[in-house]
């Protein structure tokens, strides 16, 4: 069979899901000879004149397009083809949460563990904040629209731009199968829609995670919508923090529901609290499995380690400053050995928990070569690894930055925010390299970094940028 080419360029090679705004494929750019994924949204054939529906979808693809965080997935273009709007993402290889899901119900052994959880759910609500930052809503979130990729990052992806759909609610229950089990009651009563919907959207993807199945979905669409409208999930059969942050983002009025800061608080304290390692499998099985580290065991004393002498002793990270991390309890060359030795996934998720003990975590982690480092910071959510970068000399953090990835760094930017230690690592890096990461931050944070610069550089950084963030920074200081 002939392939279908889009656009005279973009070859579609398979289907990877579809939903209730159309189909997603995997295609083959053939001007720039890379994969990329394949949108065509699908047009409802009611409502606004259908030109004005093809306008509105170039133009939210176009809004989305701006917007530069590492857990949102790029928006390359958006253009029509026989009388569809298509949009071209970056093709995350990963696998998507859903199918996390799917085996966690299938096998108890590979049940998620709540800061596991915690985790994507931090990263996807630091992307969803830069989102409505830009005046966008996903309207789409859900397991299947989020990717962990192999270096478990995790991706937003799918700007469904449901809003070319209409509002209509039930009117259109065509276009919403699919989706609607993750949908705001709001939406579903056609009424107005902002930023605590795809807030709602988040706590019933985090219920499916924790729980391991839908907590709306019903036999047919009407039934689930239904279900939406009544706003009753289920009880929680995994009780706890992380339980209680899902719930308070599904209360069905808009105004009452957990707002983003407060989620961040309550998630940031699951991930602050002890590590679960190693990874949690079942919740029946905690004790046993933590009984059975290795490290675990060395650090209550056994196969043989001993006290360390006086000397080591002030190596230490004092009591009650370690946060209960075994690792930091130990002296900082022979903790920095055990973290090198370890792998950089599992090495990231300790320091992850590690928040009480920044200090600590950020000298035995300076300890490491600094490309070493980088891989254990590409591995940790960026708010925590911010928290370690700006606790080290500047010198010390930049040469280790200079070794992450350009999206893992900007992260890490943002998560600082415009403080002397940020501007420090901006000022430390390549002209190239602040350009190609800055371009991976909101354009308000970029313009405040550069305007604290010192080094005389703010005007090539700036001319270094897209024109899309050149001219969002200039709206940003017209609007000033």
């Amino acid at each position: 069979m002939t392939a279908r080419i889009v656009q005279g360029r973009y070859e579609l090679r398979s289907r990877l899901g579809r939903g209730g705004m159309g189909t997603v494929w995997l295609a083959w750019d053939r001007t720039l000879r890379r994969s990329v994924a394949l949108k065509e949204v699908v047009l409802a054939p009611y409502g606004e004149d259908m030109a004005v529906r093809r306008e509105r979808a170039l133009r939210e693809a176009r809004a989305a397009a701006r917007i530069r965080h590492p857990a949102v997935v790029d928006i390359y273009d958006a253009f029509m083809d026989d009388g569809s709007p298509w949009i071209v993402m970056a093709y995350i290889e990963g696998t998507s949460l859903d199918r996390r899901i799917e085996r966690q119900a299938l096998s108890r052994r590979e049940i998620l563990s709540e800061r596991e959880i915690a985790r994507m759910g931090r990263e996807v609500l630091a992307g969803l904040v830069a989102v409505h930052g830009a005046q966008v809503l996903h309207r789409d979130v859900k397991p299947a629209n989020i990717i962990i990729d192999p270096d478990d990052r995790v991706f937003l992806v799918d700007f469904g731009i449901a809003r070319i759909s209409g509002e209509s609610g039930l009117t259109a229950t065509n276009m919403l199968l699919g989706t609607v089990e993750f949908m705001a009651p709001e939406r579903i009563d056609g009424h107005a829609v902002g930023p605590a919907s795809d807030l709602w959207s988040l706590g019933v993807t985090l219920f499916c995670a924790l729980e391991g199945y839908s907590p709306f979905l019903r036999d047919g669409p009407l039934e689930t919508a239904r279900a939406v409208a009544a706003g009753r999930p289920p009880r929680f059969r995994r009780p706890g923090p992380l339980a209680d942050a899902i719930a308070g983002l599904l209360v069905t009025a808009p105004a009452r529901r957990t707002g983003a800061a407060e989620l961040g608080r309550r998630l940031d304290t699951i991930l602050a609290g002890p590590a679960s390692w190693p990874k949690e499998r079942d919740p029946r099985s905690r004790g046993r499995e933590k009984s059975s580290s290795g490290l675990g065991r060395e650090a209550r004393g056994g196969n043989g380690v001993h006290d360390s002498g006086p000397g080591q002793d002030r190596d230490r990270a004092g009591e009650g400053r370690d946060g209960g991390n075994p690792l930091l309890g130990r002296p900082r060359q022979e903790a920095a050995a055990l973290l090198g030795s370890m792998e950089p996934k599992a090495a990231g998720r300790l320091l992850d928990g590690a928040a009480e003990a920044s200090g600590a975590a950020a000298e035995v982690l300076a300890l490491l070569p600094p490309p070493r480092a980088a891989r254990v910071i590409d591995h940790m959510a960026p708010h925590r690894a911010a928290r370690l970068v700006g606790a080290m000399p500047p010198s010390r953090s930049a040469g280790i930055l200079a070794y992450t990835d350009d999206r893992v760094t900007a992260a890490v930017l943002g998560a600082l925010g415009v403080v002397p230690a940020a501007v420090r690592l901006v000022e430390a890096m390549t002209v190239r390299r602040a350009c190609r990461v800055l371009g991976y931050v909101p354009p308000a944070v970029v313009a405040e970094l550069l305007s604290a610069t010192s080094d005389g550089r703010a005007d090539r950084l700036l001319g270094g940028l897209s024109r899309a963030v050149r001219d969002e920074i200039a709206r940003l200081a017209g609007g000033a």
